[in-house]
């Protein structure tokens, strides 16, 4: 059987300051393991001094609420993915994000986008 590595992203806007957003994302059917993530924005610096958030995948918490989203941001130079070790399985496919913006002087706010990229393996 032959296995490929892809990225697959998925993306919310965050339109007013304080947004609180949960969403919910469905994997392929032929996602074997989801090896590595990283999380992107359009401003970054709204995502790094703004954004904290809670992954889960199929029902396992992989990042607790509020965990920095400077943390998981793909580099400029590079991409920058955080390994899930020997990745997580899908199991129901469900991917759960809940992303919270908050104030910060370092970056007035703007609507933006966040884009959450998953490094899947496919059968």
């Amino acid at each position: 059987m032959e296995v490929t590595i892809k990225e697959k992203p998925f993306t919310f806007l965050v339109t007013a300051t304080g947004d609180v957003i949960s969403k919910k994302f469905s994997l392929d059917k032929n996602v074997i393991r989801v090896l590595a993530l990283a999380i992107s924005a359009d401003y970054p610096q709204q995502l790094f001094y703004r954004g904290t958030q809670k992954i889960e995948i199929n029902g396992e918490e992989i990042f607790e609420e509020d965990y920095e989203s400077k943390m998981l941001m793909r580099g400029l130079a590079e991409k920058k993915f955080t390994d899930l070790g020997n990745g997580m399985f899908p199991g129901n496919g469900e991917v759960k994000i809940l992303y919270k913006d908050t104030d910060n002087t370092n970056a007035p706010f703007v609507p933006y986008k966040v884009t959450l990229y998953l490094r899947v393996e496919l059968k």
